[in-house]
C-alpha cells in the first residue's frame, strides 16, 4: 500500500512566485507546522525551474541562488512530511519558446499566445510530448520526491485573462487528428451539434490520457513509490481536484463543490486518494485577496467528512499572504483532523443510492441536471454516492453497482452500448433506476440516435417537445393517490425541452402535459388544454423497476429551486420506486449529512451550510436539536461527538437507534461504536 493510501493527508500548496526563491526556509517550515500540514505541494519545474536544471530549454528561476528545491525537500523530510513536486508544461518562457515555433499552440487565426512572456505550448508538440519527459527524468533521478503533480495537463485554449483563442490549429494537432479520426480538418469552434467536434472531444480526451500515461511511466520507472497526482483518473494515485471561484461564472457559488469532487472520486475509483483543494484566492486577477473564510471552512469541512484529504492552496507562501482572515479557521480544521485522523481513515459509504456524474454529456449542459438533483438529495438528507460516468464502461461495473439499491442517471445522454447494457442488467437483476432528461439517447460520442436505448425504461419512442413558455405538468387526482406531498399543489412548471414518450406495454404514466398556455395579459391567463403526455413514467424490467422523468427536472431546480420540482423527485424515489433511507435526519435543509462505516464504528457527519446568503458566505448559524434515527442490528457500546468531545445519550429499541445532536456549528461527526 502506498503512503498516499494509508490515511487522508493534510496538504498545503504554496504556489511560489519567482521572488519566493529568496525566502527564509526556517520561517517557511515553521508556517507549515503551524497549519499541521504533513504534505507539501511545491513548484519544482516547467514554467520556472526552482532548481539548477542542466537542460537548455528549461527556464531557471533568475532569483535562484542555490538549489532551492533540494533544500526544501531535505527540510520537509526532516519534519516527517511528504513532498509532491509540481510541474506545469502548458506554457514556456519566450526565451525558450520563440526559437521553437513547432512546439507552440496556434489559435484559430494561426497566432501564438504570448502572455506576459510565457507562451502557450501544444500538448501534441515536441516540448510536451518529449522534452517534458526529460525534465521529469532529471528531477526524479536527482531528488527523493514522494509525489509528482502536473498542473494544466491538457488542451489550454484560454489565457489567464480568460481570453479564448479557440481549438489549436497547429501542424502537430492537424497530423494527429487525421491519424486518429481520418478527418482532414480540425473543427474551428466547439459546437456539440457538429459531428467533427464530437469526434474531436474524444480525440482530445484520448491524447490527454496518452501523454499523461507516458509521463507516469517515466516517473514510475525511476521510482515506483512516487505518487502521481493529477486531474485525471487514468494512471493516477492521488486525484487532485479544486473548489475554486471564478469572477465570470454564474452565481451563486456552487455550495456542494467539495462534496461533488470528493464523492465522485471515492465513489468511482476504489483505492484512489482524493485531494480537493480549497483555493484561497478569489480568481486569477485577484490572487492576493481571499474568498470568505467561511467558504474556505465549508470546503474543508466537506472534504473531511466525505473522507478526502484536507488541501489548501495559496499563491506565494503562508508567511506573505495579504489576506489572512481565514488562517485561524483553517488551522483549527487541520488541527482537528490531525488529532482525529484515525476516525476518517478507511471509511466506506453507507449510501444505498448511486448518482452518475454525466461528464461525457456536459456539452449538453447535463451537469446542471446533476447539480439540481444533488441539491434536492442533500436538502432532504438522502444519502448518495457519486459515480463518474466512465465507470459504466469498466469491467468492474456490475460488481460496483451491487453496492446500491437504486441508481440515478441525470440527463445521461452519451452512453456506450456497454454502459446501456450494464444499467439494464442492474435493473433486470432487481435494482431500481431513476433516469431524467434525455438519458441514453446519444452514443458515447454524443451523436443523437433518436431513441431511448435503455430497455429498462418503460418507453423507447419519443417526439421532441421544444422549450416554450407557459407549459406545465398537472398532478392529477389519480396521481396524488401515489405521489405524496401534492395535496396543495396541482401544477409544476416546465421551461425546457421535454420528450413526448410512447409508453411500452405495462408502463404507467403520471402527470399530464399542459402545452403553452397564455400568460398575458392577466385577463387571458387560464389553461385551455391538457394532454396525457406523461411527465413521469414507471416501468418494470426483470426483477427491477424504473422511474423516468423525460425532462430536466434537476436543471429546473438548479435554476430557481422550486418546491414542486423537489417534491416530484422525492415522490419518484419514495412513492414510485419505494426507496427507504437507512438514516433519517430531522434537520434543516441547510444541513448536509453523510453516513459512513469505519473499523468497528459508524460515523454520521453533519456540515452546516446556513452561512450562505446569495453570493456571500458568513459564519453559519448554530443549528440545534438535530434528531437522527437509523437501523441498527445491535445496541452500540457508545455514541459520542468528536468536535464537542462528549458522550451522547441514545435510545435503542426494536433494532432502531435514535439520538439528538444538541448543537451544530460548522461541522460535527458523531461516532457510533459497535
Amino acid at each position: 500500500m502506498g503512503w498516499w493510501q494509508q490515511k487522508p493527508m493534510r496538504l498545503i500548496q504554496t504556489n511560489l512566485r519567482e521572488i519566493d526563491a529568496m525566502l527564509d526556509i526556517d520561517e517557511y517550515m515553521r508556517s507549515l507546522e503551524e497549519f499541521s500540514a504533513n504534505v507539501l505541494l511545491f513548484n519544482v519545474g516547467g514554467i520556472v525551474a526552482n532548481y539548477p536544471s542542466a537542460l537548455e530549454f528549461h527556464y531557471v528561476n533568475p532569483n535562484l541562488k542555490d538549489d532551492f528545491a533540494g533544500k526544501v525537500i531535505q527540510r520537509v523530510h526532516e519534519k516527517g512530511m511528504k513532498f509532491i513536486a509540481r510541474f506545469d508544461f502548458s506554457r514556456l518562457n519566450e526565451k525558450c519558446a520563440l526559437p521553437n515555433p513547432d512546439w507552440l499552440y496556434r489559435s484559430v487565426d494561426g497566432e501564438i499566445v504570448n502572455y506576459n512572456g510565457q507562451v502557450h505550448t501544444c500538448i501534441n508538440g515536441y516540448y510536451q510530448q518529449e522534452y517534458s519527459l526529460q525534465i521529469l527524468r532529471e528531477v526524479a533521478e536527482r531528488y527523493p520526491i514522494d509525489g509528482i503533480f502536473f498542473n494544466m495537463h491538457g488542451y489550454v485554449t484560454h489565457d489567464y485573462s480568460y481570453n479564448y483563442y479557440g481549438i489549436c490549429q497547429c501542424g502537430s494537432c492537424q497530423k494527429r487528428f487525421f491519424e486518429y479520426t481520418g478527418h482532414e480538418r480540425l473543427p474551428l469552434k466547439e459546437d456539440p451539434d457538429d459531428p467533427i467536434f464530437r469526434d474531436y472531444e474524444k480525440f482530445r480526451a484520448e491524447t490527454v490520457r496518452e501523454l499523461f500515461l507516458k509521463r507516469v511511466e517515466v516517473v514510475k520507472r525511476i521510482n515506483p513509490h512516487i505518487a502521481v497526482c493529477n486531474y485525471t483518473h487514468s494512471g493516477t494515485d492521488i486525484f487532485r481536484k479544486e473548489s475554486n471561484t471564478g469572477i465570470n461564472r454564474p452565481l451563486p457559488e456552487w455550495n456542494y463543490s467539495a462534496t461533488e469532487n470528493v464523492r465522485t472520486v471515492r465513489g468511482t475509483w476504489d483505492g484512489m486518494a482524493v485531494s480537493n483543494s480549497a483555493v484561497h484566492f478569489v480568481d486569477y486577477a485577484m490572487r492576493h485577496t481571499a474568498v470568505s473564510p467561511h467558504l474556505t471552512g465549508l470546503r474543508l469541512a466537506q472534504n473531511l467528512v466525505n473522507g478526502g484529504w484536507l488541501d489548501y492552496y495559496v499563491i506565494g507562501t503562508l508567511v506573505n499572504q495579504d489576506d489572512r482572515l481565514c488562517f485561524d479557521l483553517v488551522k483549527d480544521i487541520y488541527r482537528f483532523h490531525r488529532d482525529h485522523e484515525e476516525y476518517y481513515s478507511n471509511l466506506a459509504s453507507l449510501a444505498e443510492i448511486g448518482l452518475v456524474v454525466p461528464e461525457s454529456s456536459s456539452i449538453f449542459g447535463s451537469k446542471n441536471e446533476l447539480k439540481g438533483i444533488m441539491r434536492i438529495l442533500a436538502e432532504n438528507h438522502v444519502q448518495y454516492d457519486l459515480l463518474h460516468d466512465s465507470a459504466l464502461q469498466s469491467p468492474q461495473i456490475e460488481e460496483k453497482l451491487k453496492r446500491y439499491k437504486l441508481l440515478i442517471l441525470a440527463d445521461q445522454r452519451s452512453m456506450s452500448d456497454s454502459a446501456v447494457e450494464a444499467v439494464d442488467r442492474f435493473v433486470e437483476q432487481g435494482g431500481k433506476l431513476l433516469a431524467t432528461g434525455f438519458s441514453s439517447t446519444c452514443d458515447e460520442k454524443g451523436h443523437p440516435l433518436g431513441r431511448i436505448r435503455l430497455q429498462s425504461i418503460g418507453t423507447k419512442e419519443f417526439e421532441l417537445k421544444p422549450k416554450v413558455q407557459g407549459a406545465y405538468f398537472r398532478i392529477r387526482e389519480a396521481d396524488k393517490s401515489t405521489l405524496r406531498g401534492f395535496e396543495q399543489i396541482d401544477l409544476v412548471y416546465l421551461y425546457g425541452e421535454a420528450l413526448e414518450c410512447k409508453l411500452e406495454e405495462g408502463a404507467e404514466g403520471f402527470l399530464g402535459l399542459i402545452p403553452s398556455c397564455m400568460f398575458g395579459p392577466p385577463e387571458k391567463c387560464y389553461i385551455t388544454e391538457q394532454t396525457d403526455t406523461p411527465g413521469l413514467i414507471f416501468g418494470r424490467y426483470g426483477k427491477g423497476e424504473s422511474a423516468y422523468i423525460p425532462w430536466g427536472l434537476g436543471a429546473h431546480y438548479e435554476k430557481l429551486s422550486n418546491h414542486g420540482h423537489a417534491r416530484l423527485l422525492m415522490a419518484a424515489l419514495r412513492d414510485v420506486l419505494g426507496h427507504r433511507e437507512p438514516l433519517q435526519a430531522d434537520a434543516s435543509p441547510l444541513v448536509e449529512v453523510t453516513f459512513h462505516r469505519g473499523p468497528s464504528r459508524r460515523l454520521i457527519s453533519a456540515v452546516n451550510g446556513s452561512g450562505q446568503l446569495g453570493t456571500a458566505f458568513h459564519a453559519p448559524l448554530p443549528v440545534r436539536n438535530i434528531r437522527f434515527t437509523l437501523r441498527a442490528d445491535a445496541k452500540p457500546s457508545r455514541v459520542h461527538a468528536l468536535r464537542r468531545s462528549g458522550d451522547i445519550p441514545f435510545v435503542y429499541r426494536d433494532n432502531e437507534l435514535s439520538f439528538n445532536l444538541d448543537e451544530l456549528d460548522l461541522f460535527e461527526t458523531v461516532v457510533i461504536e459497535d
